[in-house]
């Protein structure tokens, strides 16, 4: 399997969902935080990535609390779906659990305050982008119907076991008695 390494800086343009924040952080460009993605393919499956930032300090303990300047979190999307907030620069992409197709799709994260409201240079949110190339087999059941099946035969068969268990242990006990 090859792994492979993509790098992208700047400002990218990533979807403005604020996810219920009623405003924006404006800065200037000088002051601005930047980001960028550093994604190496992960053999177990999915992609690690890292949050390269600059004149931004992550503060987990602070989400959904007042507006601190350059203090906040980053929220994750893929195909412009939010998938998650993260905390620090580093967090796996699960595309089992996350993709809803195979192929090329778009990862981008979007710096925000404390307050979830995003960080923003003339009204384009502040963040990064990078396509990952998600294959087949890494791909969760569009229909979570489809794991009904697959969880009844296995509380069956388990069951089917541990009644044959018993059964024998009783058997046993009775012939030794």
């Amino acid at each position: 399997m090859v792994a492979w390494i993509l790098t992208l800086t700047s400002i990218a343009t990533v979807s403005a969902h604020t996810n219920g924040a009623s405003a924006i952080h404006e800065v200037k460009s000088v002051d601005a935080p930047t980001a960028s993605l550093k994604i190496t393919k992960d053999p177990t499956g999915g992609f690690n990535v890292q949050v390269v930032t600059s004149k931004f300090v992550w503060r987990p303990e602070m989400a959904s609390m007042q507006y601190v300047v350059g203090e906040g979190h980053a929220h994750v999307y893929l195909d412009g779906r939010k998938i998650m907030r993260i905390y620090n620069g580093w967090f796996h992409l699960n595309t089992f659990q996350f993709a809803t197709r195979s192929g090329e799709q778009l990862v981008s994260i979007e710096l925000v305050g404390n307050d979830h409201a995003p960080y923003t240079i003339q009204g384009v949110p502040i963040g990064a982008e990078a396509l990952v190339d998600v294959a087949a087999d890494e791909v969760g059941p569009k229909d979570p119907d489809t794991w009904k099946p697959i969880a009844i035969g296995a509380i069956v068969a388990t069951s089917l076991l541990l009644i044959l268990l018993i059964s024998r242990t009783y058997k046993r006990k009775r012939s030794q008695g």
